[in-house]
Parts: structure tokens; C-alpha cells; sequence
């Protein structure tokens, strides 16, 4: 394992993230993010945030998060930075997992490395201003054996918990709680969960071995995320699911449209364990058709 700075670094993320790219076209990045709006003007969509000003500038963070949630269609400060961190989590996180998993890369992760784009009036672009990677040196074929040997893993999980987590993640968490009356723990229930959709996501396309690196990133994982949920693997007629069931509620249902998310903690555990079941039935239905 070795860090790559450099026009070498920067080679070795892009081709990852083209690969990423190529799986989930709906992942959308730059290395080069157009010139990030100055702290404290008033968010718009489009704009890119330099994620280190965001984070150390908490009352423009709170504007910001603010703003997002007037377009979103709620006035309630904790929905909005509820549903800010849900969807910046995720973007954070889902490079973070793909690039390892996909090119055994962890892109660079931490604030000072990255920007975000504004889109919907969400957190949904992303920008490497950093061109560095650390890189596990592991040919793609071998990479799903080599990641299931417990040394390698954690190392590579520690990278993620390093610069995802600590130097990324725990940073927003703090400046929103201390501008927002908003549950610590509620937020990292959502940065918990976006990590999840990560692996799920991956997992879908990659297969069963992405699984057991999923649940080591929890087993390993810093405090914060510890008690937040809990993945479920579902059988239904030789079909498997892999779910996360959270422990709180990210406040989704509290928009306008009143979506409440499929693992929401506020859905008796039966009806959403039949709403796997149905779920698996029904893409085994839509395969067959097709």
C-alpha cells in the first residue's frame, strides 16, 4: 500500500473514477471543479463548496444548509441539515468505497481534497481538488481475494476511517450540531447509512464478496457509527438481499412528498422485512420477463 502524488496520482484516480463512472453513470466527478463560490455567499445550484471552508465556516454552512432545505420545501433546520448530511455522506462515501473496491484506490477523501457541487438543491456532485490516491498495489483480479484476508482489510478500511471519517465526515458533523438543533446522533445515523448504501451499492454490482468488507467497516468502525444499524441478508426462492436496517429516522418523510425510506426505523420491522421480500420477488419477476 502507497500513496501516489502527482501527475501519477492523478492518472490512477481518473482511470478509477472512469471505471466507477462506467457502473454508475449517475455518480457524477471532476478533477478540475470550477472555482468554488467564496464563504458566505448565498448557496444556488451549480455552485461548487470547497468542503474544507464548508466545514470550518459553520454559520455559512448553516446558511447554506438552510437555503438547500427553503428548496427541498422545508423550514425545519433540523430536516434540512438532516437530509444536507444524508446526501453529502453519501457522495463522500460511495467514491471512497467504489474506488476501492473497483481499482483497489482510495480516492483522497478528507475536506481539504475535496469539493461539492450543488444540484436539486442537494450535495450531489463531487470534485477532487487533490490528485493523490492511496493504492492497495493489487491487480484487479485478485482484489476480492486479497480484501477478504483480515490485514489487508483493515488497513484499507483504517485508510477510509483516516480520511473519509475523521478528516472529512466528523468535521461536518461538528459544525452543523454546534449551528444546528439537530441530533448528533441522528446525523451519524445518516452518515452510517450512506456509508451502507456504499457497500450495497457495490455489492449489487461487484457481488456476495463485497459483503463481508461491508460488515468489517462497521465491526472496525469509530464509535460514532457503532450501535447505527445493522445489515440483513434476506432469502426469498434462492434469491438474496442485502439490506441495512438503521436505528433513527433521517426526517425524509418530513418534505412535502412525505417519502418514507425503505429501511426507515419508523416502519414496523415486519412490514419492511415483507417490503424486502417483495422487492426481491419482484426483480426475479422483471429478470424473467426479460
Amino acid at each position: 500500500m502507497r500513496m501516489l502524488l502527482g501527475l501519477q496520482g492523478e492518472e490512477r484516480l481518473s482511470a478509477t473514477l472512469e471505471q466507477v463512472s462506467a457502473r454508475l453513470a449517475y455518480l457524477r466527478w471532476t478533477l478540475e471543479p470550477p472555482g468554488v463560490v467564496a464563504p458566505g455567499s448565498e448557496p444556488c445550484d451549480g455552485d461548487w463548496l470547497a468542503c474544507d471552508e464548508l466545514v470550518t465556516t459553520p454559520d455559512w454552512l448553516k446558511r447554506v444548509v438552510l437555503a438547500t432545505g427553503r428548496q427541498l420545501g422545508t423550514g425545519s433546520p433540523a430536516v434540512a441539515s438532516s437530509l444536507f448530511v444524508l446526501g453529502y455522506a453519501y457522495r463522500v462515501l460511495v467514491f471512497a468505497v467504489a474506488g476501492l473496491t473497483v481499482g483497489g484506490v482510495v480516492p483522497p477523501s478528507d475536506a481539504p481534497s475535496m469539493a461539492v457541487g450543488l444540484a436539486r438543491a442537494r450535495p450531489s456532485l463531487v470534485g477532487y481538488r487533490r490528485g493523490g490516491v492511496v493504492d492497495l498495489e493489487l491487480r484487479p483480479d485478485v482484489l476480492s481475494h486479497a480484501l477478504s484476508e483480515p490485514a489487508l482489510r483493515e488497513a484499507a478500511l483504517e485508510v477510509l476511517f483516516e480520511h473519509a471519517i475523521a478528516g472529512h465526515l466528523r468535521l461536518l458533523v461538528e459544525a452543523m450540531t454546534a449551528q444546528v438543533r439537530v441530533g448528533r446522533r441522528l446525523l451519524w445515523g445518516n452518515v452510517a447509512a450512506s456509508a451502507a448504501v456504499a457497500f450495497r451499492t457495490m455489492e449489487g454490482l461487484l457481488g456476495p464478496w463485497v459483503r463481508p468488507l461491508g460488515e468489517a467497516f462497521f465491526a472496525q468502525a469509530p464509535a460514532e457509527l457503532q450501535g447505527q444499524g445493522s445489515f440483513l441478508l434476506v432469502e426469498v426462492d434462492r434469491r438474496h438481499g442485502w439490506f441495512w436496517e438503521r436505528t433513527n429516522c433521517c426526517l425524509n418523510d418530513c418534505l412535502p412528498q412525505k417519502i418514507r425510506c425503505g429501511d426507515c426505523s419508523k416502519t414496523p420491522v415486519e412490514e419492511r422485512r415483507a417490503a424486502y421480500r417483495r422487492s426481491l420477488l419482484s426483480n426475479k419477476e422483471c429478470q424473467e420477463r426479460c
